[in-house]
């Protein structure tokens, strides 16, 4: 009994990789043993194999035992050790998923997702962002970057953790970030001024840009700017988007005076009900953006834009470059069909 307790007292404290290379080779050993000491019960290594395997835990069908003095021998000794082993083992496991759960959570872990986008600082813009994500693309994959969080906000399949400072070289590789399909940066909330919380969001977006040219890789970047004097200095960080929240919502309440109901078109098309706005590349038979627009004026969906080129309108003659990204108008079951006919 002593020498079976320090058996597994040293099991307990073995590392993981060890405990499973000693756990299978109790169970493939055990079963070629049983195999050689009763072969008319056990035919084959695979009748020693399931024999073994339903012994160890602890199943015990009862279809195939053994018959002999010796191979009744060899089950008990199967049955003390095999199964404290096993025990001792799937143990292990448990705790092995739950430590790796734990550090999911709390952004600790490297991200291995590609073509994800990832949204630094957690406001509560990023929150109604991440929502809007979520119940649009069901498949897409999103990675928050925030020091501030203890752990992950939002526990969904679809959304990862990355914990610590957004300018961080490291923290951004953490996310897989020369992978990302988009990066997003949200102007950090509380008490900055807008030059505070612009210059910090300048300072993440630098040094993305950084990293895009290090490893010779563009990384669409995309800033919330707190103050839209402040946009040059985005330009000449070669960040490819903004969005001036401020502003945006100035000009939206200007449109509502002058032009009452405005206000809803534009809530619509960024909701997740009625008609919104979506992006599609160019299919082949389109030549020009009047064959575009026919077509899919056929589908019920409506060309505004080539990227953020809006007069396309006014020259629908043009021919539609290959590299084109169409933005147009549809309800999310027209663009659904549009995805499945690709």
């Amino acid at each position: 009994m002593i020498i079976i307790r320090r058996i597994f007292l040293r099991a307990i404290k073995m590392n993981h990789w060890l405990l499973i290379f000693s756990t299978l080779t109790l169970v493939f050993s055990s079963s070629y043993i049983i195999y050689f000491l009763e072969p008319e019960t056990f035919t084959s290594p695979f009748e020693g194999l399931w024999w073994t395997m339903t012994t160890v835990v602890t199943v015990g069908y009862g279809d195939v035992s053994p018959t002999t003095v010796p191979g009744k021998l060899f089950a008990m000794l199967l049955y003390i050790v095999g199964i404290g082993l096993m025990t001792i083992f799937i143990g292990k496991v448990i705790d092995s998923i739950s430590i790796r759960k734990k550090l999911q959570e709390e952004g600790r872990l490297k991200i291995t997702t590609e073509q994800h986008i990832i949204m630094i600082n957690w406001t509560k813009k990023a929150e109604i962002a991440l929502e809007e994500l979520i119940k649009t693309f069901k498949d897409i994959r999103i990675v928050i970057i925030d020091e501030k969080l203890a752990k992950i906000p939002i526990l969904h399949e679809q959304v990862e953790f990355v914990k610590g400072d957004p300018a961080n070289v490291e923290i951004l590789k953490q996310a897989n970030v020369l992978y990302a399909k988009s990066v997003m940066v949200f102007s950090p909330d509380g008490t900055l001024s807008t030059s505070q919380a612009d210059g910090q969001t300048l300072l993440i977006a630098s040094i993305i840009e950084g990293i895009g040219k290090e490893f010779k890789q563009n990384i669409y970047t995309i800033c919330e700017v707190a103050d839209s004097k402040h946009i040059q200095a985005f330009v000449h960080a070669n960040v490819e988007e903004f969005i001036t929240a401020n502003d945006t919502a100035g000009n939206l309440a200007a449109r509502s005076i002058l032009f009452n109901g405005s206000s809803e078109v534009i809530r619509q098309l960024t909701s997740d009900k009625g008609y919104d706005l979506y992006s599609i590349p160019k299919k082949q038979e389109w030549v020009t953006y009047a064959d575009a627009r026919k077509d899919l004026s056929e589908m019920g969906a409506l060309l505004i834009s080539d990227g953020n080129d809006l007069s396309i309108i006014n020259s629908l003659d043009r021919v539609i470059p290959t590299n084109a990204n169409l933005f147009i108008i549809c309800n999310n079951s027209t663009y659904n069909k549009m995805l499945k006919n690709r």
